[in-house]
């Protein structure tokens, strides 16, 4: 038992017996255990085999370089498993969500911020095994409580007391180990400043750094692969020639440049081989937007497209696709998000939505539009006061100011229209049969 706790914390302990506890009481059911028989039977199909003997091939790998640098030794063993099992594994089988590079340069600032410090020190100084056994359920309990609780307070209001209740007990214990941990900082940080201690706390983030090639390599393979038959599907009434010059040049203008894959596959299915030629169509759309700043616009905001996207895409809703040239045949330029969903999540309920729509020309935004639709059976009152968070944090994030008779004609269903001489503010609302649409556009006027 003593060498038990000396390779494992007693939180590590603790969280497997409560994982085996879990495992036994759901694999009582006989379904349970056909599930669990199936995920096991999936995981060894052979592609996924494959493509997991690569990533451990890899690491492997990587762990060896590590050691004959003197890095790495046996004493990092369990680390390097707690890695490969929780995080390894879980970037592995998300990698068909990567979209673009700010996914890998996200995950090294998730690592090196100050959080992971504190992630450091709350496994390091662990309580007895008897008090973990007791903590670890207490907080899930009260975390998925509160969750139920949340959910469910958009119907019931009593239970929003249950939310409040519970927040309260999980900030009291998360205040209590804190300042167990910077005690036991204080009074031992001879123990916690060794090498092998700050080997501990670089080893996750370095082999996190250290295996960014594969996963890069590996999400551009399967990119490239998705990207082949869905080019082959939507052009597949061309002649084949035309397909294998579309597929040849994005190999040649994408190259491992995941960014530019992703801008072409959006736009290859506009590809009209009536008018366009398939090596300029491809090299074409591969170019990034350029985003001149310039002077036509009177606000003067919409001069700086960049600014406009990145601002808008922060606030929650959903990231703005690049400024490009519409496909419609006019010389419209445009960028927009997808919709973002919100209200009672229910199958048989049309959803309430949001989203950005961004029109102009080259160098400028023309127009700045804000679209709610609410859904014939969503709490309205609800929506509104979305929509009313979302153009606020809109104005602040532009520096447009929004009148308060604007607001006013929203919760009343009334459209309004503001002018001045640098730029208009108008709100539109339609009434269908299954959904109401408002639609708040601002247009600036021009130098």
């Amino acid at each position: 038992m003593s060498n038990l706790f000396n390779i494992f914390s007693t939180r590590e302990i603790a969280l497997a017996i409560w994982f085996l506890i879990f495992l036994i009481f759901v694999s009582r059911t006989k379904d349970v255990r056909h599930s669990i028989i199936g995920v096991i039977k999936a995981f060894f199909d052979k592609r996924l085999i494959l493509s997991f003997s690569t990533l451990l091939l890899y690491i492997v790998l990587t762990i060896f370089l590590l050691s004959l640098i003197g890095f790495w030794d046996i004493s990092l063993l369990k680390d390097t498993f707690f890695w490969f099992l929780f995080s390894g594994i879980v970037l592995f089988m998300n990698i068909n969500k990567v979209e673009n590079v700010n996914y890998f340069s996200k995950l090294i600032k998730d690592n090196l911020k100050i959080i992971a410090i504190w992630e450091f020190l709350f496994n390091f100084y662990t309580l007895s095994l008897v008090w973990e056994l007791i903590l670890i359920p207490a907080v899930f309990l009260f975390t998925v409580i509160e969750t139920f609780a949340e959910y469910s307070s958009k119907q019931e209001e009593n239970h929003k007391k249950v939310v409040s209740l519970c927040k309260n007990i999980l900030m009291l214990i998360g205040l209590v180990m804190t300042g167990y941990v910077i005690y036991r900082t204080i009074t031992e940080y001879e123990l916690l400043f060794s090498v092998s201690n700050i080997k501990y706390f670089l080893f996750p983030i370095l082999l996190s750094i250290l295996t960014l090639p594969y996963f890069y390599t590996l999400a551009l393979y399967m990119n490239y692969e998705s990207f082949i038959t869905a080019v082959k599907h939507v052009h597949r009434n061309e002649e084949p020639r035309i397909i294998k010059r579309m597929i040849r040049s994005t190999f040649k203008y994408a190259n491992i440049n995941l960014n530019t894959l992703k801008r072409i596959w959006k736009y290859q299915v506009h590809f009209d081989s009536s008018k366009d030629n398939p090596d300029e169509y491809i090299k074409k759309v591969a170019k990034k937007p350029k985003y001149i700043i310039s002077d036509k616009a009177k606000l003067t905001q919409f001069n700086d497209i960049q600014m406009v996207i990145k601002n808008l895409s922060n606030i929650g809703i959903g990231e703005l696709d690049e400024w490009h040239k519409s496909y419609a045949g006019d010389d419209c330029y445009l960028s927009m998000t997808n919709y973002y969903r919100f209200g009672i999540d229910d199958i048989t309920k049309i959803p309430n939505m949001l989203a950005f729509y961004l029109t102009g020309d080259e160098t400028y935004i023309k127009q700045l539009e804000i679209v709610l639709d609410i859904g014939y059976e969503q709490d309205k009152c609800q929506a509104i006061e979305k929509f009313i968070e979302i153009l606020r944090l809109a104005s602040n994030g532009l520096d447009i100011p929004i009148p308060d008779s604007l607001t006013n004609s929203l919760i009343e269903n009334r459209e309004y229209n503001l002018q001045n001489d640098i730029y208009s503010i108008s709100l539109n609302y339609e009434k269908f049969e299954r959904i109401e649409k408002y639609v708040i556009s601002i247009t600036t006027k021009m130098n």
